[in-house]
This record gives structure tokens, sequence and C-alpha cells, in this order.
């Protein structure tokens, strides 16, 4: 699933077009080699980009095959062999069971008959892939939970992870400085998961609806294998596109095809109507487009309720407890870059707790008192040429 099909470029005005790393000093980067300085947008896309590059060389290989659609005849026992054959129906070698994107037959027998009523149809997928990839087989069925963040950072093909980092670049910075560092790599995931949800109960009722009353075709349903994999980051790309809707709702956006000049609630209601039309038509990425509209609906929602991220990392500590005085959350003082602001003045400890306020739930979320705090400081560092 992707956004290749829907070009679009930097907005104009209401500073959307800075996504990609601002660092303290407010340059682009911040210092290219300084990670320290990198924005969270910036570590997903550098993520991204990294593990794909690891699976197309690296850890390319040797490949696993992956069941994808299984053909057989409802309510009949059967067993299916362990040799693979090639779609030509010779048997499939050693090189030909790893060669990754090679696609592999194997019978399905009658138990009782002992002749072949089906196939199952595999694709030799890389090892990040076929242990990553999301289905409903596996995520739900095998309980196979990590499968729900893990298919977020893998891509189809280099179009694939072009447009959706892409998608990221230009707008990702905009929810980041609004939610902050923490409650963005929060809101990023839980958008990703929602979208796997969404694509899983569509495939667990079109599954129900095809095996169990014989229906072929429902709309907004995905009456396919529960084997069928799904990767990629845009059910995230997708709730990050609704975010800017909300904060900058009236921000223009200059669309490359066609060349014309739209909203940026515009831009994101009709991505999210396109992708509505594609699911309900059964298009060929329909499964793509329930985890797009899954993402979307998360989106929509949890950034009008972005308390609700605070608790996403509570697995590693409590964050109902407030930091101690002159000590960031612990793991995430790396996040967003920028030290305290030193000297006299305001309270060292109270100052840099503010600072790591900022970073983990964006400036919005500061008291009057608090910008009062820093601003005193700027202006006092200011006066001394600081």
């Amino acid at each position: 699933m992707g956004l290749a099909d829907r070009q679009y470029s930097n907005p104009r005005g209401g500073g959307s077009g800075r996504g990609w790393g601002n660092g303290a000093d407010g340059s682009a980067w911040g210092g290219v080699w300084n990670f320290r300085s990198w924005s969270v947008n910036t570590w997903i896309i550098v993520v991204n980009c990294v593990i794909f590059v690891l699976g197309a060389t690296l850890l390319a290989g040797p490949g696993i095959p992956v069941l994808e659609i299984r053909k057989v005849p409802v309510g009949v026992t059967n067993v299916e062999l362990d040799q693979f054959f090639l779609p030509d129906g010779t048997r499939a070698s050693r090189t030909d069971t790893t060669r990754v994107g090679q696609g592999l037959l194997r019978p399905i027998m009658n138990r009782q008959t002992n002749e072949q009523i089906g196939v199952a149809e595999y694709r030799v997928r890389s090892p990040l892939d076929a242990l990553g990839h999301f289905s409903t087989q596996k995520a739900f069925l095998e309980i196979q939970v990590w499968r729900f963040i893990t298919f977020q950072f893998l891509h189809a093909n280099v179009l694939h992870i072009f447009f959706n980092m892409f998608g990221l670049y230009i707008f990702g910075g905009v929810v980041e400085r609004y939610l902050g560092s923490r409650r963005y790599l929060a809101y990023y995931l839980v958008t990703g998961i929602f979208g796997g949800l969404l694509y899983l109960v569509l495939n667990l009722l079109g599954y129900i609806a095809g095996r169990s009353f014989g229906v072929s075709n429902v709309p907004g349903l995905l009456i396919h294998q529960t084997t069928v994999p799904l990767v990629g980051a845009s059910a995230g790309v997708f709730g990050v596109i609704m975010a800017c809707a909300k904060i900058e709702p009236d921000s223009q956006v200059q669309l490359m095809l066609p060349p014309v000049t739209l909203r940026m609630r515009t831009l994101a209601y009709a991505f999210v109507g396109i992708a509505l039309f594609n699911l309900l038509i059964t298009g060929n990425n329909a499964g793509g487009e329930a985890a797009h509209i899954g993402g979307a609906i998360a989106g929509y929602y949890f950034i009008r309720n972005s308390h609700l991220l605070t608790d996403f990392f509570d697995v590693f500590s409590d964050s109902r407890k407030p930091p101690k005085a002159g000590k960031p959350r612990s793991g995430w003082s790396w996040l967003g870059g920028g030290g305290g602001i030193g000297g006299a003045g305001a309270n060292q400890a109270e100052v840099d707790r503010i600072l790591a306020k900022v970073r983990d739930s964006g400036i919005a979320s500061l008291t009057e008192r608090e910008k009062k705090i820093l601003a005193d400081d700027t202006n006092r560092l200011r006066a001394r040429g600081g």
C-alpha cells in the first residue's frame, strides 16, 4: 500500500514545509551528523530507509516462502504436500525456494482419495518481509502481535517507500511540533496500528462471508485469504495528513498532478474519499486502502484527543508521574535537541523541566507561567550576548 498514485508537493505557507529534522539552532538539519538534534520525524524516515536498504542488500536472502492464497474446496479434509513446484509445473529447486520474488505452488490433496483438489500459492520474500509483514493469519490467528508495528517499516519497492517518506517529509514536522516528540511518535505508531486493525476486521468479516455464506463481493469487505500480506507506512502517513488538516486546515498545498492548489483540509479529505471509493469498488489495492482509512480515522480522533497518547510508552515508565526537577524524562532527552538554558535568572532545574516538557508534549502544552519563564530566560541570554 502506498501513496504512489497521489502526487503532491510542499505546502505553501503556514510553516508546513519544514519537516526534516529542524535542529536546536533552527537550521533544516541542525548539523547533518548531529544525531541528537534530529527530530522524531527524521528518525522515522531514516529508519524506514535503512530497513529498506538492508532488506534489499545485506538481508536480502536467502528468501523465505510465504503463503499468500490457498485454493481448496470448503469442507473437504485435505493435506498440503511439502514439495514446492514452479508455476509451469516443474519441481522447484532449493535455489528457486530461496529466490526473493519467486512464485511457488504446493498441491493440496484429498485425504480420503489422495487426489489433488487444490493448490497453495506462495511467494518467496526477503527475511525481513517474511517475518515482519502484516496479515490476519499471522498477526491475529497466530497472535504474532509485533506485526502491528513491524509492517509499518516495510515497503514493496522503491516507489512505495519514496512516496510514503515524501509524505512524512512534507507533513510530519508540522504534527511533531504540535504534539511534541514523544506524543508524535506515539501518534504515528497508533495510526499505523489502527490501519492494521481495520484491515484485519474487514478481512475477517469478508473471509467469513465468503467461506460461510458463499458471498463473492460485498462493498467494503476484503473477501480474500487471511494470509494475504500487507506492508507499508501509509496508514501512519494518512494519520499525519489528517492531523495537518486539523492543525493547519487553511494552509495551501500545490499539487503536482494536476497542477492545482488545495486547502490542507480539502486535500486530506480528498485522499480519504479516494481511498474509500477504491475500497468500496474492490480496487487493486483494496487492502491497502482499508489500512489508509483506518489510519485516517485514528488520526482524526487522536489529534483531537492527544492526551490519550501520553500513556503509550508506559511500558518503560509511568507518564503520570512528573519528571524530577532538573531531569528530563528518562530515555527521551535525545529527542528534539537543544540543551538547557543556563545561568542566573530562572532556576536551572525548572528551565530544564520546561524544555523536557516541550520536547515530549509540544509548545501547546505549556502553561502561561512556563512560557514566561522561558521567555524571560531567553531575553536574559540575549541581553548578555549568549
